[in-house]
């Protein structure tokens, strides 16, 4: 299939993978991936349990993996500069295969000045038992040999927004993918990010990775937001109330919930890609086997090996939107299908990583 109509395929079919900010109203990896969650259109956001990217990978120390959760998409500018204080923060680890966590670790924030200076207090548990207690932007000890860090920091998501746009009509023909000026949107933008490094032997080898926000209303705990992998709620989930279900189903129940809704919303987006031109992408098996894969949306890692994202570990350099353009236009990205043509999809946005990552703690970019 040429590109051009790959393309017009994706518009089609609603496949956006955009982020909300005004005046461009769509989606991102995860960012304002479900109405609760804020509108521009009805001015609001709540970005402070938003979640925007969810990351695993092995760190400086190759006996040790990170686990990063950021939220607050453009903080700052839309989202905001605080953790809320009423909103609880985890990140869940399966180390036996039955995507049911067996390790939470779970942040707790102060209001906004309730640490030195007008920085927040933050308090760290592991499976309930306090492991760590700080304040944003400094680096905090974690029982059992870890650190925790917590506060603003460059957004290292990337993408050209308005060269997706432009070349599925939504934006000026002058932007397109791939034109003679890409774009990524993302880098001036800053997140609030949670970054935690532990021993590989606190969360076992064989790992699935995801984090959720819940928010404190009328004396309980109430889902708000989950990740796992990037964009699988705002790429296959297309009604809101898709959406909204989608961040509040535990990994345990996402593929058979409502008589297995979220991995049919999965196939019959690949397959209505073919409807639309008779070519493909996908055949009606290939289509459920990648929904398969996708569904759970847990976030697999092998904590004994060097993270190669998709399928083990994400990475901060790891280029998530050339993936998931391919996935979505018939590529195979994820070597599902060796029988296929690994060129079919649509190869990349042609943006590249940031060039601000640290190397060392806590990896993430200084703010801009």
């Amino acid at each position: 299939m040429p590109r051009s109509h790959r393309l017009a395929a994706l518009g089609a079919a609603t496949v956006i993978l955009t982020v909300g900010v005004a005046p461009f109203l769509a989606n991102a990896a995860d960012h304002l991936d479900a109405p609760s969650l804020g509108s521009l259109a009805l001015g609001s956001l709540q970005g402070d349990r938003d979640i925007n990217d969810v990351y695993a990978f092995d760190g400086a120390n190759t006996s040790k993996t990170v686990l990063a959760m950021t939220v607050s998409p453009a903080a700052g500018l839309l989202g905001p500069l605080a953790f809320g204080s009423n909103v609880r923060y985890t990140l869940h680890v399966d180390n036996t295969g039955d995507n049911v966590a067996d390790v939470d670790y779970v942040a707790r924030f102060g209001g906004p000045g309730s640490g030195p200076g007008p920085k927040q207090t933050v308090a760290l548990t592991r499976n309930g038992s306090a492991v760590a207690n700080g304040s944003t932007g400094n680096t905090v000890q974690v029982a059992g040999g870890g650190k925790l860090f917590a506060g603003l920091r460059s957004d290292p998501f990337f993408f050209d927004l308005l060269g997706f746009r432009g070349s599925l009509g939504l934006g000026p023909a002058t932007n397109t993918l791939c034109d003679s000026d890409p774009t990524d949107f993302f880098a001036g933008l800053n997140t609030l990010a949670i970054v935690l490094e532990v021993p590989d032997s606190a969360l076992g080898r064989h790992i699935g990775v995801w984090a959720t926000t819940e928010q404190w209303v009328s004396n309980h705990w109430v889902a708000r937001d989950q990740m796992g992998r990037p964009a699988i709620n705002t790429v296959f989930n297309h009604t809101a109330a898709d959406k909204e279900e989608f961040n509040v189903t535990p990994p345990s129940q996402q593929a058979t919930v409502d008589g297995g809704k979220f991995r049919t919303n999965v196939r019959d987006t690949l397959l209505s890609l073919s409807a639309l031109d008779g070519e493909g992408p996908y055949t009606t098996g290939e289509a459920s086997a990648l929904a398969s894969v996708l569904i759970p949306d847990v976030l697999t890692y092998d904590t004994s090996t060097h993270a190669v994202g998709p399928l083990n570990g994400r990475r901060l350099t790891d280029d998530v939107i050339d993936v998931e353009l391919n996935i979505t236009t018939g590529g195979d990205p994820l070597g599902l299908f060796p029988e296929r043509d690994a060129s079919g999809g649509v190869p990349s946005d042609c943006v590249g990583r940031h060039t601000d990552y640290q190397a060392s703690w806590p990896y993430l970019g200084v703010p801009h």
